[in-house]
């Protein structure tokens, strides 16, 4: 629309692809049901992804669209809505890891089954022999949030379950000699970082065992360090990665292994462990978790098996020698009413010189990328580009993960190490192309190693496909990577492939615009303000649920990204996706709370709780009933505008009162409301809500005051 010298060009997001609102009600075929059929036959299935089920172009599955390296593809090899055993007519609720049956074309698959106890399955993902599809049968339920799942130099096959370890063969499609190895490994009892992943050490069949931490940071309910140590380390032993010698592997007694020896210690949460034949373990660090995203980054740690017991940091230290805000460094005096306590490490050390000193990391991954699996590729097909890289699924759901990853390493397994004290990484951007993201620890960028990404345009795209979630991966023994998601509850395959058609390079062709992310916090809080009601309950989660239960573990929760307000706890749970307005059960405060089983139930174990009692019955209410008022288009109240004519940003929506803010040129594309019922009529025009952030150029350096949602005023046109 042109009028009064200004155009306004609402830009809208839209889907790559149009899918038809004809809904399949037929009971024909599993893989259509509940499902949208779109062109071509194709699908928008349970998990979001967009697919032609006859289609075999990715070497025999279904291609996805999700873009990898060059001369490679994914498929799909079990969707969610495949994905169900006619027992128990329920399909994969979390499932985890995969592994390939010695001698044959089957698998095996751990299904958590949620963070309920005793909830888990093992499937065997059997190969069709009508063709190259695969079936899923349950061998055994129920089991006790199993994760880890290797093969033993021995024959055997181990899987660890949250309270122990057990071993069994595999014949004839059935499970055989099921034998305990240990249920005496330290837990924390609840569901914060509960699993056990397992991995061999190749030289001597040792077996090392990831003991998680129960909490982010150790921190105590009033926020006061109380303690000269933390005792999820010092008392509960966790945090910690464990070591059940080979020997012992031998003869097991029948109460099991008893397991005490810590192979490495401070490491919060040791998912991805990989040991190579010279002597070194490889781990991939899931950090601490700070409110910004760009802090703190996650960490490559190098535990020289010949030499075990070091400290790695954790809840001290973090990044290359930072000392987490709750703590104060060792040398470091205190300041008045300081009560933090002194960090029993210390985070300056450069090169520890004895057992259970802090040792520094070995490189940083970027921040948040949660890396829940690695493994060195060893396989024929992708020999020429991947042979012997250290890969790593990152599953995060921040910008940074969502992404396979290979390094380069060095003969004892170790990533080569940046030249360069640059590198970059790159950062998601919503739906649009990421940007890249320079690597700026606060505390220094001494060692960096560079990756390629394998699998990396795996960002949501409604009606596309949804945020990629690589849990467990195996080499499959013809050296394709398979690899499961948990959120999507899919297993996917990577494949080599040889396109006539050049490669998809992404051009921004499904959503043009780039946003800054904090628009959507300031829309969010918007949202929030303009209705007393909803402030008025968001303040009472605060003070029932936020203030009582959550800072033990999560420290003041508020997010840095803007300026700190009454809504910087409601920016932590926006930017992190913890709302689905109008839908509780589908909104993560509202699963954790109520012990749903999608995540971790919260408090964790060990914390003061409230389920199942009359208050936290009453806290329940009170968020299910905020989530339920909250509008269900508050996620989707920003557009673009671009004018062609220059305007002026006002504090209010009148030309008599207010000041100017903003002086807009033409060409400027600016954030606005897009509902015709949020405009304003006043002093003759029409007037648009507009997002501005903080540090926004255009803003002017005085005489406006920086509201808490960012809004300010557009004069649209004339009327």
């Amino acid at each position: 629309m042109k009028k009064n010298g200004i155009f306004v060009s609402v830009i809208c997001a839209c889907a790559l692809v149009l899918v038809h609102c004809q809904s399949s009600t037929t009971k024909e075929n599993s893989e259509v049901l509940s499902q949208q059929r779109g062109a071509a036959g194709k699908i928008l299935d349970k998990s979001g992804y967009y697919y032609d089920p006859q289609d075999t172009s990715c070497d025999g599955f279904p291609r996805l669209d999700v873009e990898t390296i060059p001369g490679t593809c994914l498929g799909l090899v079990m969707s969610q809505n495949r994905g169900t055993d006619e027992k128990l007519a329920k399909g994969f609720s979390m499932p985890r890891t995969i592994l390939q049956i010695p001698n044959s074309n089957d698998f095996l698959v751990t299904d958590m089954g949620g963070w309920h106890p005793k909830n888990g399955r093992m499937y065997l993902l059997k190969k069709d022999s009508s063709g190259g599809g695969y079936s899923l049968q349950l061998l055994k339920f129920p089991l006790n949030m199993p994760h880890g799942l290797t093969l033993g130099t021995d024959g055997y096959i181990y899987l660890g379950e949250t309270d122990q370890i057990s071993r069994f063969h595999f014949d004839g499609q059935k499970i055989k000699d099921w034998q305990l190895v240990t249920n005496k490994i330290p837990r924390p009892g609840g569901d914060m970082h509960p699993l056990s992943q397992i991995v061999f050490d190749p030289r001597n069949q040792d077996l090392y065992v990831n003991a998680g931490a129960p909490t982010d940071h150790c921190q105590t309910a009033s926020g006061v360090q109380a303690y000269s140590a933390c005792p999820d380390t010092t008392l509960l032993g966790l945090g910690s990665i464990y070591r059940i010698p080979g020997e012992k592997l031998k003869n097991i007694p029948s109460d099991g292994i008893p397991v005490s020896e810590v192979a490495a210690q401070g490491l919060r949460n040791s998912m991805a462990m990989a040991i190579h034949p010279s002597g070194y373990l490889i781990q991939g660090e899931n950090g601490r978790d700070f409110a910004e995203l760009t802090e703190p980054y996650e960490e490559i740690n190098v535990i020289d098996l010949e030499n075990r017991g070091n400290h790695y940091g954790w809840p001290y230290c973090y990044d290359f020698h930072g000392v987490s805000p709750e703590w104060r460094g060792v040398g470091e005096k205190a300041g008045p009413g300081d009560k933090r306590g002194v960090t029993p490490v210390d985070c300056r050390d450069q090169a520890p010189s004895e057992i259970g000193a802090y040792q520094p990391p070995y490189a940083l991954m970027p921040p948040h990328t949660a890396p829940l699996s690695m493994t060195y590729y060893h396989g024929a097909m992708f020999s020429s580009i991947l042979e012997g890289q250290l890969l790593v699924a990152w599953h995060g759901y921040q910008p940074t993960g969502h992404r396979l990853v290979a390094y380069s390493v060095d003969n004892k397994g170790r990533p080569l190490l940046s030249k360069d004290k640059k590198l970059n990484y790159s950062f998601d951007q919503g739906e649009a192309c990421p940007t890249t993201r320079e690597y700026t620890p606060k505390n220094g960028a001494d060692r960096l190693a560079p990756y390629t990404e394998i699998i990396f345009g795996w960002n949501e795209i409604k009606g596309v496909r949804p945020k990629g979630a690589p849990v467990g991966m195996t080499i499959a023994k013809d050296g394709s990577i398979w690899i499961v998601e948990d959120k999507n509850k899919t297993i996917v395959r990577l494949a080599k492939v040889n396109d006539k058609v050049p490669r998809k390079t992404c051009q921004n062709s499904h959503q043009p615009q780039l946003k800054d992310p904090r628009i959507d916090l300031l829309s969010w809080r918007h949202t929030i303000a303009s209705d007393p009601e909803l402030v008025k309950g968001y303040a009472e989660i605060e003070n029932h649920l936020i203030n009582k239960f959550c800072l033990g573990c999560h420290g003041d929760m508020k997010s840095t990204a803007l300026n700190e307000t009454i809504f910087s706890r409601l920016d932590f749970f926006t930017a992190n996706h913890w709302l689905e307005p109008g839908n509780p059960s589908a909104s993560k405060i509202y699963q954790a709370i109520s012990q749903s089983g999608e995540i971790p139930g919260m408090p964790p174990s060990g914390s003061q709780q409230f389920y199942g009692t009359e208050e936290g019955a009453a806290v329940l209410k009170l968020v299910a009933d905020w989530i339920k008022a909250l509008p269900v288009d508050a996620d989707q109240r920003v557009s673009r505008v671009k004018l062609d004519s220059p305007r002026t940003l006002r504090d209010q929506p009148s030309l008599s009162t207010g000041t100017d803010c903003a002086s807009l040129p033409v060409g400027t594309q600016v954030w606005v409301d897009p509902r015709t019922s949020a405009q304003i009529k006043e002093s003759g025009w029409i007037w648009s809500v507009a997002y501005l952030t903080p540090d926004d150029p255009l803003l002017k350096k005085s005489g406006c005051t920086v509201p808490v949602d960012g809004v300010y005023y557009l004069p649209l046109r004339t009327f």
